[in-house]
């Protein structure tokens, strides 16, 4: 026959007790491995002007949409709100030191998240602990909105908006047509503006490079006004002294064009005689300037041969064949070179070892010609003492 062994209330409750608290210890523990309090994390702190009305402790800190950490603590400061970032060490690693923060919700009402945002120049150091970020953005609000419309239609007269709002209907009133016509005119020079949209934008950006050339150099420019108001001042303050200037000036043209009027013909014939003489001028001035600089070099080189620094004159002297004597026609000078103005390389600087070659032109009875064989050319001395005997 089988015993029933009915153990003591007091186990039943222990047991009973026992089970709950587990019960509670592991929905606890579930919670707070949910919130994170068994993870590590490294502090970074957040500064902005605001942090909006649904901004809470706990909130997420996204990056690219991924979770990176949480809003740990929430504080005023002078220059706005302080949020202290609670984030996942793991995730630093993605994390640029120059990060970009905003503070922005998903739905109109719906709670503030910070989304951090990579900048187009990622630094190449990570985001530490202790760092600091700032805010280049907060979502704007409804309650802001309604606020700032308050604030303006506050200083709105009523009766005022009123006789404008009547003006407007006044002006509109029956023009219907001609401002349809007028918005579809807009639309077409809008579609013809279309395709040169790209060199507007160019030219606009052209425009902003030019402005800022001006707004580097406005400072001179400045400084040149301010002279220019104390010239003005100067010659206020000399304006009697200006005025008996011109009145002399004047009289003194008036006794020049007593003096010129006669010669007016003359003066003008001048200079068209003078036209040809000035063309020849400006198209030979390269080689007048050689001539001039090279002239320069030789006076500087003949001080010596001229006894400038010795007090005698250095003379290398010898006997030459003499020339044959004038002979008409045949010698009379000729004027048949013609050619570009030439400075050949180091006229204005000879250098006695270097060969300048010689420019042949037909300017005398007997143009130069180098020989390039050799020819005899016996001589007899009485010629080459006194030279040919005279002829006819």
């Amino acid at each position: 026959m089988a015993q029933t062994i009915e153990r003591p209330s007091w186990a039943k409750k222990l047991a009973a007790t026992f089970m709950v608290v587990s019960l509670v210890a592991v929905c606890a523990l579930a919670a707070l491995q949910f919130l994170g309090s068994f993870q590590s994390t490294v502090p970074v702190t957040l500064t902005a002007d605001r942090a909006g009305l649904v901004m809470n402790p706990d909130a997420k800190v996204r990056l690219r949409g991924v979770v990176v950490g949480r809003v740990g603590d929430i504080s005023e400061s002078a220059d706005g709100v302080t949020l202290k970032l609670d984030m996942n060490p793991d995730q630093l690693k993605y994390i640029p030191a120059n990060v970009r923060a905003d503070i922005k919700s998903n739905t109109v009402f719906g709670a503030k998240s910070v989304n951090l945002e990579i900048p187009d120049d990622p630094s190449k150091a990570r985001l530490s602990g202790g760092s600091t970020i700032e805010t280049e953005d907060v979502v704007v609000e409804l309650n802001t909105i309604y606020q700032r419309l308050v604030d303006v239609l506050a200083e709105v007269q009523p009766e005022k908006l009123n006789a404008t709002i009547g003006a407007i209907d006044t002006a509109l009133s029956g023009r219907g047509e001609q401002i349809g016509q007028g918005f579809a005119d807009l639309s077409d020079l809008l579609r013809k503006t279309n395709p040169h949209l790209d060199a507007l934008s160019r030219d606009i950006e052209a425009g902003a490079e030019f402005t800022n050339v001006y707004a580097d150099v406005m400072p001179d420019l400045l400084k040149v006004v301010d002279n220019f108001t104390f010239t003005g001042n100067t010659l206020v303050d000399n304006a009697s002294d200006l005025d008996a200037l011109l009145m002399n000036v004047t009289g003194m043209a008036d006794t020049i064009n007593g003096v010129i009027a006669p010669s007016k013909a003359d003066i003008i014939s001048t200079l068209a005689n003078l036209n040809p003489t000035a063309r020849l001028l400006g198209y030979q001035s390269p080689g007048l300037a050689c001539f001039i600089e090279s002239t320069a070099a030789a006076g500087q080189k003949a001080l010596p041969v001229f006894g400038i620094e010795t007090g005698y004159v250095a003379l290398n002297a010898g006997l030459l064949p003499g020339k044959e004597p004038y002979r008409y026609p045949e010698d009379l000078p000729r004027v048949n070179v013609d050619g570009p103005p030439t400075c050949q390389d180091g006229l204005s600087d000879p250098d006695s070892a270097v060969h300048t070659d010689f420019y042949v032109g037909d300017n005398a009875a007997y143009p130069y010609q180098p020989r390039t064989t050799p020819k005899a050319d016996p001589t007899k001395l009485f010629q080459v003492m006194f030279g040919p005997a005279p002829r006819g």
